[in-house]
């Protein structure tokens, strides 16, 4: 049994580890040339990545995001953090002890992406775009989201979105302040006010999700979503795939380095819970998430337990395509990644059928469960001994009566702890469907991640609540398991 006080004792202990003061050490450059032979993080995807992955003297590491590109710098991983120069506000870099050591050369159009069939939501957008810069609202964007005022929005005005028509469906492949960022369940930032503008002048609602980069791409190129922001730069190869609007502003790269005059103040443990959890009300993104979490899992094992009821059947049957086709179907979950099929199931088989993020995920995961499910059914009902029916039958019980009054008991009890292992690989395996921009509670996590840049904290939060759940459905298991005196 999970010793709760044991978790939380070694819990705060790392804590005080991550808000200790870390060894700092200043490192001087002033150009790409003096990255030789140093170690470099930048985030996967980015157009960073793929640029400095072409060099063989620098030591690169890739992160999916930026707060463990940003962590890896400040543990002492990496030398150097490259990144987008609006990455980190002035308040942001004296926090956490880090400069700018210089600033790229190149700047790069940004622009909203679209899919190849939207070309009126293009035209729509740069006539947009065009209209703001006749009237000088798009300076006023730009002054206020890029001039730091964002810190305090006591005086921002939301553009409201509209409530008529068929969603704008948009995705944000990052948490990134000032151009896309999620505070008290709402989403702010530069792009956001542009595609709320859009969605006004196109007579459409609003619904923003959260993707990765790699997922994001995806989901636009296959319908799910209309369009995708994030700071995406105009490239060649992305313009071959997609169309861009009009390019709204230019951003270029900063080179960040741990700064040794900087005074960082990581703060005590009431300083990080607050921040992880308290501002902006974060805490409700874990308990949102949370709730995800439980009914994806609970009607995951519900539709893989009776899929499992019939898998089994068929691998005892006596007619051999059956048992046949139940091989094949065990061969082909056992040898595809989880994440793999959850991938395909909702951006090629359902991409076009308007199943929500949600059912997919209970979809992929009870077809998933039913295999293991089958097995513990077919190992339990094998474990009862043949004279244990043909004493049922001598008795003058039915078949039926048999195995539900005889048979189906003893299995339960062989087969309960069997299945408990079941479903807590299933909990654990559902952090995955963030993939597929459900925000569970391994997403939430991620999502404080990317506002705090703090990547201890939020993933102690989640170990401890993956751990307590589990505490919890091994409980269940156990209260549901027959007793000796039932039998």
């Amino acid at each position: 049994m999970i010793n709760i006080p044991h978790i939380l004792a070694l819990s705060a202990c790392l804590i005080l580890a991550s808000c200790a003061h870390q060894e700092k050490s200043t490192l001087e450059l002033t150009s790409e040339k003096d990255l030789a032979g140093l170690r470099v993080s930048t985030v996967n995807g980015s157009y960073y990545a793929s640029r400095l992955s072409k060099r063989d003297d620098i030591d690169l590491m890739l992160f999916n995001m930026e707060a463990d590109a940003l962590q890896a710098l400040l543990s002492g991983k990496v030398d150097v953090m490259v990144q987008d120069e609006i990455l980190l506000n002035r308040e942001m870099r004296q926090e956490y002890g880090v400069k700018v050591a210089f600033r790229g050369e190149e700047h790069f159009p940004t622009a909203l992406l679209f899919r190849k069939d939207e070309e009126d939501l293009v035209r729509a957008m740069d006539a947009l775009q065009e209209r703001m810069a006749r009237d000088g609202s798009m300076d006023s964007l730009k002054a206020y989201w890029l001039g730091d005022r964002y810190l305090d929005r006591k005086d921002y005005t939301h553009i409201p979105p509209e409530v008529s028509g068929k969603p704008l469906r948009t995705g944000c492949i990052s948490d990134m302040a000032p151009l896309m960022f999620m505070s008290d369940g709402e989403w702010y930032g530069m792009e956001t006010d542009l595609v709320r503008a859009l969605a006004r002048d196109v007579h459409r609602k609003v619904e923003f999700t959260l993707y990765d980069a790699g997922s994001g791409l995806m989901a636009l190129k296959n319908g799910v979503i209309d369009v995708l922001i994030g700071c995406i730069f105009i490239t060649p190869e992305r313009q071959e795939e997609y169309l861009f609007s009009e390019p709204y502003h230019e951003y270029g790269a900063a080179y960040y380095v741990r700064d040794l005059n900087a005074g960082a103040n990581r703060g005590t443990i009431w300083n990080s819970l607050q921040k992880n959890l308290i501002k902006e009300n974060r805490w409700k993104l874990i308990t949102s998430g949370l709730w995800e979490t439980i009914l994806i899992t609970i009607l995951s094992i519900l539709l893989g337990s009776v899929l499992g009821s019939g898998l089994c059947a068929m691998t005892r049957s006596r007619r051999k395509w059956l048992r046949d086709a139940a091989a094949v179907y065990n061969w082909f979950i056992a040898g595809i990644p989880m994440l793999v099929l959850l991938l395909i199931l909702f951006y090629v088989v359902f991409a076009k059928s308007g199943l929500n993020p949600t059912t997919v995920a209970v979809i992929a995961f009870g077809l998933n469960f039913a295999s293991g499910a089958s097995g513990v059914y077919g190992t339990s009902l094998d474990a009862i001994p043949h004279g244990q029916t043909e004493a049922g039958l001598a008795l003058g019980f039915t078949r039926l009566q048999t195995f539900t009054h005889i048979v189906l008991p003893q299995a339960l009890k062989r087969g309960l702890p069997l299945f408990k292992g079941q479903c807590i690989s299933l909990l654990k395996g559902t952090s995955i469907v963030g993939y597929i921009a459900i925000q569970d509670l391994t997403r939430a996590g991620d999502i404080i991640r990317g506002r705090t840049f703090d990547a201890v904290v939020p993933l102690l939060i989640v170990t401890i609540i993956y751990f307590v759940l589990a505490w919890l459905l091994g409980l269940l298991v156990k209260l549901a398991t027959p007793k000796k005196n039932a039998l």
